[in-house]
């Protein structure tokens, strides 16, 4: 059984070797998503704003999440934490919480 992984035609697979931002690259803030209800984890950078999403101990885990959320067209930046890394999903309609 193919993975969905396996399913990503190859010039998507290229977009996977996105940069993996240290941390000290981002600004974090919290945000307010039109679809939810309270306001959640983000990280702001280059004027965007990105949801937390999952943190991975590994990046084989991150890129398998990374091919899933490509597939859907979902933009995603990754931070390297002393955890691992941090997958952050980009919110085009989200407002800085508190403003």
């Amino acid at each position: 059984m193919a993975s969905d992984f396996d399913s990503i035609p190859q010039t998507s697979m290229a977009a996977l070797s996105i940069p993996i931002l240290p941390s000290q690259a981002v600004k974090k803030c919290h945000i307010v998503v039109p679809d939810l209800a309270k306001p959640v984890g983000a990280i702001a950078y280059e004027g965007k704003f990105y949801s937390y999403f999952r943190c991975y101990e590994d990046l084989t885990s991150a890129r398998r999440t990374a091919a899933r959320l490509l597939a859907r067209g979902d933009l995603f930046l990754l931070t390297q934490v002393r955890r691992g890394l941090i997958l952050w999903v980009f919110e085009p309609d989200a407002k800085l919480a508190g403003s």
